[in-house]
């Protein structure tokens, strides 16, 4: 009888207890791993969007920098009286909620939000000029005789002038670029009006006056028709290309924005991208061979073009080519000259990750800088850096004289 109630007997409560206990921590362990391994893999995943992000704002970047100065290299532009204008531009950390040229104010746009972790990862903008090559035209010599490619308002092309700079839809003119690539020293901004495409087979006009919008340029070669640079070969028009890049904080936030050729409207290329910071490398033109001089320095020091002053804390230097060149006066001219010198383009781009995780996050230290020194936020960010060597800056504009010549 013993024998048959023990082998009919069950666990006991306690047994029942312990493995019952057991069971719990093995499932709770099981369940903190699974959600480890969950939350690892969807923040790996961001970390892949974020890193294909920036190979895609890379690839977008370097085709547009490499298009910088097609037509008229690294010369300066002069889009109307006292606004002239390089390729290549950029202003370090520029609060474009107030106008500042060539831009107007923009009550959208924010830097990093105060009182954050983020208050010192304001972004530089960027400003690129092209001509379009479909709608080149290679300015000849007007009817009458001589080389004079430029009289009455009117400049003077073969016949047949592309229709693409016929001004259609909306604008009143085409902006176009008329440039030297020769001369190096200047290019001047026109509103294109008209084509006239004469009877005679082997020229034709285009009514054309030299500013950009409603303003005009009053003086200098761009605005006298009978300078005799203007009977030199070498003048070509196309209609200009534009495009710009900024990272907006708006709404707290960054996104990097893109302004394309012929929008008047930002557009949101990547929410992703957290900052953008230009280095320039600038040659002397004296002395070709020497390493170039960067501007900034470094991404934590050093100035800037846009802020070079011929006196002060951020006094910069340039090479002067005399005879060619005058000596600077002023930091206009300063600033032109090193503009006009730039040879490559460094790009920076630090990308985060969409989401923050909050599970590694210490209120306590998200405002202290970690090793890297970003905020320890949560988000995992990746650093791209690309130098670019605008290919129309050695092929046209101010270069370096041959030995022994200017």
């Amino acid at each position: 009888m013993r024998r048959t109630l023990r082998s009919q007997g069950g666990f006991t409560l306690l047994e029942v207890m312990i493995s019952s206990a057991i069971g719990v921590v093995v499932l709770g362990v099981g369940l903190v791993v699974g959600m480890q391994m969950q939350r690892r893999a969807l923040f790996e995943e961001q970390t892949m969007v974020a890193q294909v992000t920036g190979r895609a704002v890379k690839d977008l970047l370097t085709l547009d920098v490499q298009r910088a100065g097609m037509g008229m290299g690294n010369s300066p532009i002069q889009f109307s009286e006292g606004d002239q204008r390089f390729a290549l531009m950029s202003w370090s950390k520029m609060d474009m909620s107030s106008a500042a040229a060539p831009f107007t104010a923009d009550p959208s746009f924010s830097l990093p939000p105060a009182g954050t972790p983020y208050v010192d990862m304001a972004s530089d903008v960027l400003q690129l000029y092209w001509g379009d090559p479909r709608t080149m035209l290679t300015l000849t010599g007007c009817s009458g005789g001589g080389d004079h490619v430029r009289e009455a308002g009117q400049l003077c092309t073969p016949s047949n002038p592309s229709m693409a700079l016929v001004p259609s839809g909306g604008p009143a003119s085409t902006p176009v670029i008329v440039s030297n690539p020769t001369e190096g020293d200047l290019a001047c901004h026109f509103q294109l009006t008209q084509i006239q495409d004469n009877p005679a087979p082997t020229t034709a006009k285009v009514t054309a006056t030299p500013g950009h919008g409603a303003a005009t340029t009053n003086t200098g070669l761009c605005a006298t028709e009978g300078d005799t640079k203007w009977t030199q070969r070498g003048w070509t028009l196309m209609r200009t290309v534009s495009a710009a890049y900024r990272v907006n904080w708006a709404g707290g936030s960054p996104a990097l924005e893109y302004l394309a050729p012929g929008a008047a409207n930002w557009a949101v290329v990547s929410r992703d991208v957290e900052r953008m910071q230009i280095r320039y490398a600038v040659i002397d033109l004296t002395q070709p061979n020497t390493a170039y001089r960067w501007f900034p320095t470094s991404l934590t020091g050093g100035t800037s073009i846009d802020q070079c002053t011929i006196n002060g804390p951020t006094t910069c230097t340039v090479d002067v080519l005399a005879p060619i060149e005058a000596p600077v006066t002023n930091e206009t001219d300063l600033r032109a000259r090193l503009r006009q010198r730039v040879r490559e383009v460094e790009i920076t781009l630090i990308i985060r990750t969409p989401r923050s995780d909050r599970s590694v996050v210490d209120p306590a230290t998200i405002n202290v800088l970690d090793k890297d020194n970003f905020p320890q936020d949560g988000f995992k960010r990746r650093t791209y850096t690309l130098r670019v060597a605008p290919r129309n800056f050695v092929s046209a504009g101010l270069q370096a004289p041959a030995a022994g010549g200017t």
